[in-house]
This record gives structure tokens, sequence and C-alpha cells, in this order.
């Protein structure tokens, strides 16, 4: 392929300050992307005590719901109501089982006959298996956030002085709070009608957050995001379903410390999840599986084999050599860790070079330079880059400043962010994310309509909104009547394998503190027109959109031969 013609701006130094700042951890959640995101680990501060009011308490989901299990048929017959879960449940099922019976007609909420093999909502291929509904008691106050008919959930609105910024310079690709929150609402209520919830529901209640969630990026501002913590669990949160960008690593560690259940973990390493269960977990994958499925691609797919997709022609005839880009702080590092030690283990690739940058905005721009000549001058042909979403802007001016066109394996983002850094580099990347498919046939689109027949979202990261949600319910439904952060743990690790959807496959176990089991690979096209919004420049399926299991060093076969990418 060609490479086409730069287009990136200059930008000035407040532009430049404030766009990494901004989405230094923005992967819309990425979940329906499946990517890997790097974070900051630091110790969590005790949250302390402070009120938050939501501006829109009154904004809170309607109508009934209930619970069940994910990997095991509960029989009305068999008169146990949490005991007709599955290890779902855990504990709970036990307890449900002496409280309540189940309805004898082994019918849904949903209204579907429950049986093996039937899942709670035939509209979802990541529904837990059915339950039937729940009729008696399901022991009410079981947990803080809890009553015998609601279960409180909540979501921190943005706080920031620096966001008309923000909106003004990503433009269409910076989300909308208002909404998310919205879309949110809608996608609660309507599961609201179909999940067995054990005779509770949800209702989200928003609130308004003191802490400024750009500044906590750089380790500030760390005080208010500890009261914003205890906030939530002041509106009488259960767990908190706060959209990534507006949340930030401190404020998921601070609703642990609090007790409030977080959604919002994003491609943190394995051990940091499990450093705050049971309170931490992720739609999207951790920094672990992301690191393994680097390691596959390079191992099976790559090494000993010429650069075919650099953008320089001497590269292309060369034996790929590998270089590693990665934020320096800890939880960066560890990921980065396992990328070059998992390389060197699995197929004896040594890193050429590895560099490490500081999110240190003011010096992005001389970090960014000192960077590219590293790797050039190392020889590097393919450069693994663990980097936020928009350090790539100011990393691929550079490297056209300095006439370095290697390949690029990255992290991938939704197409609007894709046209964000220089498309000449661009057009050499892969990345771990297929092409989008046509918003009307994505099973978030198809159940928006089932929720709200003739509307349409109010945001167009409406699949954010959508897939928090229904591993929200899951994960309810999974847990039992008597619903505690730990028998909502015991819910999450219990789901069965499901079919291959929009984001792949699904699946619990002992540890999956994320369901993402799958990811597919990628190639930027700067020319293609974009499923996602029509845009010009969209991210392409590698062989025909296959799924790889992140794990699994199989399922990247046929070793030694090159990913068909980039038309190939």
């Amino acid at each position: 392929m060609e490479p086409v013609a730069a287009a990136t701006p200059v930008l000035d130094a407040d532009t430049k300050r404030y766009i990494v700042k901004t989405v230094v951890r923005w992967s819309p959640l990425l979940a329906a992307a499946l990517t890997l995101a790097l974070v900051v680990s630091l110790a969590p501060p005790v949250p302390s005590s402070s009120s938050g009011s939501g501006a829109r308490r009154a904004a809170t989901a309607a109508g009934s719901a209930g619970g069940g299990s994910s990997t095991t048929v509960v029989a009305g017959v068999a008169g146990a109501a949490g005991g007709a879960g599955t290890g779902g449940g855990g504990s709970s099922g036990a307890s449900g089982g002496a409280q309540g019976t189940a309805a004898a007609s082994n019918l849904t909420r949903s209204g579907l006959v429950c049986k093996p093999g039937v899942r709670q909502v035939a509209w979802s291929v990541y529904a837990p298996q059915c339950v039937p509904a729940f009729h008696g008691n399901n022991g009410g106050a079981t947990s803080h956030g809890i009553t015998s008919s609601t279960i409180t959930i909540s979501y921190r609105e943005p706080n920031s002085t620096q966001q008309s910024a923000a909106q003004s310079l990503a433009g269409n690709a910076f989300p909308d709070d208002n909404g998310l929150i919205a879309d949110m609402q809608t996608y609660i209520r309507y599961f609201n009608s179909q999940y067995e919830l054990y005779g509770r529901k949800v209702q989200m209640v928003p609130y308004q957050g003191q802490g400024d969630y750009l500044a906590e990026d750089e380790g500030q501002d760390l005080a208010a995001a500890q009261a914003d913590a205890q906030s939530a669990y002041d509106e009488g949160a259960f767990a908190d379903l706060t959209f990534p960008l507006f949340g930030s690593q401190y404020y998921e560690q601070d609703l642990a410390q609090a007790s409030v259940v977080g959604i919002g973990g994003l491609g943190f390493p394995t051990q940091w999840y499990q450093q705050y269960a049971p309170y931490e977990y992720s739609v999207t994958p951790t920094g672990t599986a992301g690191a393994d499925g680097f390691v596959n691609i390079a191992c099976d797919r790559m090494a000993g084999l010429p650069a075919i997709y650099a953008g320089d022609p001497t590269y292309q005839t060369q034996a790929r050599k590998f270089g590693f880009i990665g934020p320096d702080n800890p939880e960066y590092s560890a990921v980065g860790d396992l990328v070059q030690n998992g390389l060197l283990k699995t197929c004896g690739v040594t890193l050429a070079k590895r560099v490490s940058y500081a999110i240190d905005v003011a010096s992005f721009e001389q970090q960014a330079v000192s960077i590219v000549a590293q790797m050039k001058q190392a020889g590097v042909t393919t450069v693994i880059c663990g980097c936020d979403p928009l350090f790539p802007i100011l990393l691929y001016q550079a490297a056209d400043q300095q006439q370095y066109d290697p390949e690029w394996l990255g992290i991938g983002w939704y197409d609007p962010q894709g046209r964000l850094p220089a498309q000449d580099q661009m057009a050499h990347m892969m990345s771990q994310e297929g092409q989008f498919p046509q918003p009307s046939q994505t099973e978030a689109y198809k159940v928006f309509q089932l929720a709200d027949p003739g509307g349409t979202p109010a945001e167009q990261y409406y699949l954010v909104a959508y897939y928090s949600v229904l591993y929200l319910f899951d994960s309810l439904q999974a847990s039992g009547p008597h619903l505690t952060p730990g028998t909502f743990q015991q819910g999450v690790f219990s789901m069965g394998r499901s079919p291959n959807g929009d984001v792949g496959t699904w699946q619990g176990g002992i540890g999956a503190f994320s369901p993402s089991l799958t990811t597919q690979i990628g190639w930027w096209n700067p020319n293609a027109t974009s499923n996602f919004d029509g845009g010009k420049g969209a991210w392409e399926s590698c062989e025909q959109g296959r799924w790889f299991t992140f794990l699994d060093p199989n399922a990247w076969q046929p070793n030694h031969t090159q990913l068909g990418c980039f038309g190939h």
C-alpha cells in the first residue's frame, strides 16, 4: 500500500497538553473494541466522609427485574429460587433456596420457557443461562446499596476545568456524558423487565463529581477522588458504572476502599484486580490479556519474517526487529514486562529497543522526538506501542520529521480516534481491533430499538453504555438473591462461555475479572469509509474478521506466516 500524505497540523502547546491529558486513558471501553489499556497503579487512599447529590437523582430506571445464574438452568420444580442458580449464585444460591421458591411455570421474566440451553433473553448472545421468574423472600437489605426492591448504581458526572477544551479539541471523538447517561438509563429500564433480579430493580443515580478526572490521571487532586468515592457510597450505591474516561484508576481504587463495586477498571494487570477483589471488574480485556495478545501476534505471525507492512522499503526486506514503547508508571511497566519476557520465553525474541515515557504532558513532544530517534538508531522495523490514544499524535509526527517509517503494532481505538495521528504512519499500523459492523446490525442497536421503539441512541458510543449495563445485569442475575460483593464475584466467575458476538466471546472462570476472551486483528485504512460514522478512515479486519483467543497461543496459527492484513 502506498502511504498517504500526512495531515497532522502543528499543535500549540496548550492544545497538545490538553489533548494528551484528556485521553491518556481513553479507550472508549471500549467494550466492543476489545483493546488493551495500560494504567498507573498506586496505593489507594482511605475514603473520607463526603456528600454528593446528583443533579439527576430522580432519573432512575423503572420496572421490575430478577436474576439467575450463568451456567446451570434453574428448575422451578427444584423448589429453591436462589439454588436454582449455578456457581453464579454461589453461596447466594443456597441462601436464596432457603428464602423463596421459583415459579412452577418455568417462565422467565422475559417470557421464555426456561430449559437447558436457553438464555435469559433471546436478544443477546452474552445473556446468562435462563432462570424461572422468582417468587419469594429475597433477603431484603443483603448489602449496602441493596433493599428488598432496589439495587442502587452510581455514576460520577465529570468535573474538569478543561472539559470545554476537551470537547472542542477532540471534536466528534469526544463522548457526551449526558448522552451516555441517557442511553444507560434506557437500557436499564428495559433490562429491569427482562432479567431476573429476585424482586429487585436497578436504579442508577448520577451525581456531580468533585474531583478533576484529568488531574487524577497525573496523580493530582486525589483527595477529591477519594471524596467522590465516598459520595458514591453516601448515595447508597452498591456498584458504580462511571464511564472510564470520567473515572480514573484512583477513583476505582477508592471505590473499592469504600466497599462499592466498580465496573470501570480499564486494562489493568490481573494482579491489580486481585488486589481490589471482590470490588473491581472490567468489560474490556485486562492488561495481562492484551500483553499475551501482543506476544502471540509477534511470535506466531511476525517473528523471523520480513517487515512487509513497513513504510520503508528497506525494512520490507529485512527480518523484523521489535521495539516496545510504553509509559514508565508501575502498572504500565508491569504490562511492558509481560510483553518483553513473553517474547523471550515464547519465541526467543529479544527487544532491540525498549523505551518508556513519562506521563508528563509538558514534555510529551520532546519525549516523542527522543523515542523515535532511539528506535530508528536501533534499526527497529516493528514498533509495539503500548501507548495511550493520543501520544501517537506526537510520536507519529516525530516519525515523519525523522523520516522513520516502520510497522506499528498498537492498541486499536474506534475510527474517530484513528484519524487523529499522521495518516501516512497509521497506514502501516495493525492493532487488536477489527472493522466496526454496520450499526443497525449490532446487538447494541437492535436492543436499543426494543427498549425504545423508533428511538435512536443519544451518544455515538452507545455500545459502551450497552455492554457496561449488560455485563452488570449478567453478573447481578448470576449472583442470586443474597446479593453482596462476595456473591457478585461468584456470579462473575460462574459465567459460561458465550457464542461469538459483536465483541467476540465472553467467558467467566476463577479470576476472570473481565469476560473478554477473544480479539480481532485489524489494519488502518486511511481511505476506507467508516461503518462507525461514515467518515474517511477506518479499521479493517485482517484475515476476513477472524477472532483470536488472547491467552491461547495455538489459536494464532498457522505459525510463521504473515498476517493477512492490508489487503493481503
